[in-house]
């Protein structure tokens, strides 16, 4: 097989090297588990044995009888580069390599791992590992892990996970509530085969209908980011990752930089994929059940149906919170299910139909019926508390009513089950969950999972209609930024001057003001004479790269004024800093509007990213920020100004006119190109980019190169 995914999950052979007949041993458990349920044909290696478990045992790999498509390494790991070198002369496709003892452990161990890398790669072998758990193709009765035993078949969930202890705890609690896989795979250390890899097969399976990956690092940014968007485009992909938080402020001299957390690049890359970010592996798990079980919602409306008041307002409270609606439901609506309730019920949403213990299941499956009829809402939770968690018959009726409006009458409205009852509940859960209705214990884990739906779907929709084609640069921009940081280059500079930072823009079509470099407070005066307004002032040096910190800036200065605050701030600046070479100071138009931010930066993993954000305490105090990978469609630009919380700013409050928007996703597109062109451009900053109804000006900018 000339694919490796094949031959890792669909094997025609398989090797296993370190099996073995004693119990309690893992070769033991491997042949167990692959003895079980694997229908293809089965080598176990040892040297010391004739037979095992009844299969005939070869010294080596190259001694089995047939080509081998999957070799199981399960040795010391002082004995696994010899392993993988019998794996190369073999020609076998995969080695998937259980072993620990590598560079997780180590300079000997990463060293190790070098080497049986390297003979991987020369004899053409796909290592899967070291340090990992192993895999699962559940639907062919694989099991090549440490795990015990064999889930069901019939599963459309594939888990992807570094983490193989931690994994297998997020499967066995996906299997407590009656979830079904497809394929599993455990990569620990990653040395050879990586998450895009990955990602583009299980993209590309027809038996998997909901990608779920559970990282601890990512390798190969920029391929990860660009095979996530390939399968999110075709199916939902849920990612989980550990070590997001800051492990410390980044030391940087822009101030994008320095609002840049250590995790921006890699959330920004899953949520502008089209994945979604869950916040643990059990939220991961819960959104994979809700898509995997249930259709998409087509909004954010839900309808409620509880036996319990107070849970039900807990539960609208939380949904709220998340970002769902509650509405209350029509007159028509209501009217159906009023005669279902009692008279001190409430059919208003959410529908209280009482602690009526008799009345159940009409009161519960009335009420689906009314809301799938209805267009109130989008997403149905029914909360069964206690009596109606434990009422058999209740129970049953949510599910059968469920099932025929989606199945027999299609109509595609996701109903999730908020599960409030203990333990003794198990029995009755199962009627659901094996019927592919999800169940969340309590109100917030469903409130959470639906509002993530919800969002999901929402988001789907908005990518779908984003516009279609590649704007491209300006004629000539590219020539004129490239002899521009040349020159700057040659002088021996990594920091650009404000100016040289607002000629770059210009060319890739942003705004800047008028402006004039002065050498003398005469010349100072007659320029601000012919601006005819009021002037900011800055000083100009290639030796200042904060110009406020040395008092080089000065904001409204009346045309009159203009030479007195002139020979001030040369004053001030030579007292602070004496010496720098001072190249004169920039009399420019004063600019008026709403304050804007916009940054860029490259990581080292994604590649360059832009930002944006409001300018003052939107920055400072709330990093109210959105970020893109570059390159970036129009449409992502778009979403950018939506998703900042002072987004409202833009379109007019108060009286203020909107703003020009598309003159600031001119200059963002901007700045996404510069940065998509220039590499060495390592950190871009636009504060302010002034923007009004007349539009988007780039006031001030700084811009710092790499010195490769």
């Amino acid at each position: 097989m000339s694919n490796w995914g094949e031959a890792a999950f669909n094997p025609r052979s398989i090797a296993l090297v370190g099996a073995s007949g004693q119990s309690g041993k893992l070769g033991y458990i491997l042949m167990k588990n692959l003895q079980d349920g694997y229908p293809g044909h089965l080598y176990p290696i040892n040297p010391k044995e004739v037979e095992i478990m009844g299969y005939r045992a070869y010294p080596r790999i190259q001694d089995a009888p047939d080509a081998v498509d999957l070799a199981v390494v399960a040795l010391p790991p002082e004995s696994c580069v010899q392993a993988m070198r019998d794996c190369a002369e073999a020609g076998v496709n995969v080695a998937l390599v259980l072993s620990g003892g590598f560079a997780e452990v180590g300079a000997e161990g990463a060293a190790r791992q070098q080497a049986m890398l390297e003979i991987a790669q020369q004899g053409g072998v796909r290592l899967i590992g070291p340090n990992c758990f192993g895999l699962y193709n559940c639907n062919l009765g694989l099991n090549a892990s440490m795990g015990l035993g064999l889930p069901p078949k019939g599963g459309n969930i594939s888990l992807v996970t570094q983490s193989g202890a931690y994994g297998m705890a997020i499967f066995g609690l996906a299997r407590q509530r009656h979830l079904r896989f497809a394929k599993i795979l455990s990569h620990g250390n990653k040395a050879d085969l990586s998450d895009h890899e990955i990602l583009d097969y299980l993209a590309d399976d027809d038996e998997t209908n909901v990608i779920c990956l559970f990282l601890e690092s990512v390798s190969h940014g920029r391929a990860f980011f660009e095979a996530l968007a390939r399968a999110a485009q075709r199916k939902p992909v849920v990612v989980a990752k550990t070590g997001r938080s800051s492990a410390g402020q980044r030391a940087a001299a822009s101030h994008t930089a320095a609002l840049t957390g250590d995790a921006t690049a890699f959330i920004t890359a899953v949520r502008q994929a089209g994945a979604i970010l869950a916040e643990s592996g059990l939220e991961m798990v819960d959104i994979a059940e809700a898509l995997s079980r249930q259709p998409i919602p087509a909004g954010r409306r839900v309808g409620i149906i509880t036996n319990s008041g107070g849970t039900g307002v807990e539960l609208t409270d939380l949904c709220e919170r998340f970002g769902l609606r509650v509405p209350e439901l029509s007159s028509p609506v209501q009217a159906k299910i009023t005669p279902l309730l009692p008279t001190y019920a409430s059919p208003r949403n959410p529908v209280d139909v009482t602690p009526l213990w008799a009345r159940f299941p009409a009161m519960y499956g009335g009420s689906i019926e009314a809301m799938y009829e209805s267009d109130d809402v989008d997403i149905i939770i029914p909360i069964l508390l206690q009596r109606s968690a434990l009422m058999h018959e209740n129970v049953e009726t949510v599910r059968d009513t469920v099932l025929r409006y989606q199945r027999e009458r299609g109509i595609a409205k996701p109903t999730y089950i908020c599960w409030v009852v203990g333990n003794e509940g198990e029995q009755t859960q199962a009627m659901l969950q094996d019927a592919g209705i999800p169940v969340y214990e309590w109100p917030e884990r469903t409130a959470r999972t639906a509002a993530a739906v919800a969002t999901y779907a929402e988001m789907r929709r908005a990518r779908a209609a984003f516009p279609i084609g590649q704007e491209t640069p300006p004629a000539g921009a590219y020539q004129t930024a490239l002899s521009l940081l040349a020159a700057v280059q040659t002088q021996g500079r990594t920091i650009l001057l404000e100016n040289e930072v607002k000629q770059l823009l210009a060319a890739y079509g942003a705004r800047i003001p008028r402006e004039t470099l002065c050498s003398s407070s005469d010349k100072a005066m007659a320029v601000a004479q012919t601006f005819g307004t009021a002037c900011v002032l800055k000083i100009v040096s290639p030796d200042i790269s904060h110009k406020s910190d040395v008092g080089g800036v000065r904001v409204g200065i009346a045309p009159d004024q203009v030479g007195t605050v002139f020979e001030a701030i040369l004053a001030t600046v030579r007292a602070k800093q004496p010496s720098a070479h001072i190249l004169g100071i920039s009399v420019q138009e004063m600019v008026r509007g709403q304050e804007t931010i916009i940054g860029g930066l490259r990581d080292a993993e994604f590649g360059p990213l832009v930002m944006f954000g409001l300018g003052g305490v939107f920055v400072e105090v709330l990093h109210d920020i959105a970020y893109r990978l570059v390159p970036a469609s129009t449409g992502e630009l778009q979403a950018m100004l939506r998703e900042v919380r002072g987004y409202p700013l833009l379109t007019g409050v108060r009286g203020q006119p909107a703003v020009d928007q598309n003159s600031l996703i001119m200059t963002l597109r901007a700045v996404a190109w510069l940065l998509d062109a220039f590499p060495q451009i390592s950190e871009l900053d636009l504060n302010p980019v002034i923007v009004s109804a007349e539009g988007a000006v780039v006031a001030d900018g700084r811009a710092i190169l790499s010195l490769s």
